[in-house]
């Protein structure tokens, strides 16, 4: 079962198409590439008052091999270079919580399903 099941009980395919899409269109997503090969999605929205990491997605068998936390390092020091913090919402049942708490991100709030983090 994924995180998105987790959290609400159902994953609703074409609403997350529409969602996908409607990031690509504002050009806020891109493939990332690992290895010469597409590993995942990466959405980022650069802010006047700070960046915003919208979402991350690594393929599973692209996991636990540092794409994700090299993708979290690069936003932070170009948050840091920028002086504006870094923040982001993560599931509270994803294991990528423990992530960016070792990178340094505090909560600044949460609800029953999200975790809302910064990196000042």
């Amino acid at each position: 079962m994924g995180y998105v099941e987790q959290a609400w009980g159902k994953f609703d395919p074409e609403a997350n198409r529409k969602a996908l899409s409607e990031k690509i269109a504002a050009g806020h997503c891109s493939i990332i590439i690992y290895r010469e090969t597409d590993a995942g999605i990466l959405s980022v929205q650069r802010l006047a008052s700070h960046i915003q990491l919208d979402q991350v997605f690594v393929l599973p068998e692209r996991q636990n091999r540092g794409v994700g936390t090299s993708l979290v390092r690069a936003l932070a020091r170009e948050a840091r270079d920028s002086g504006k913090p870094l923040r982001l919402r993560v599931l509270n049942v994803s294991p990528a919580r423990k992530l960016y708490e070792r990178e340094g991100f505090r909560v600044t709030s949460t609800t029953a399903e999200r975790t809302y983090m910064e990196l000042s």
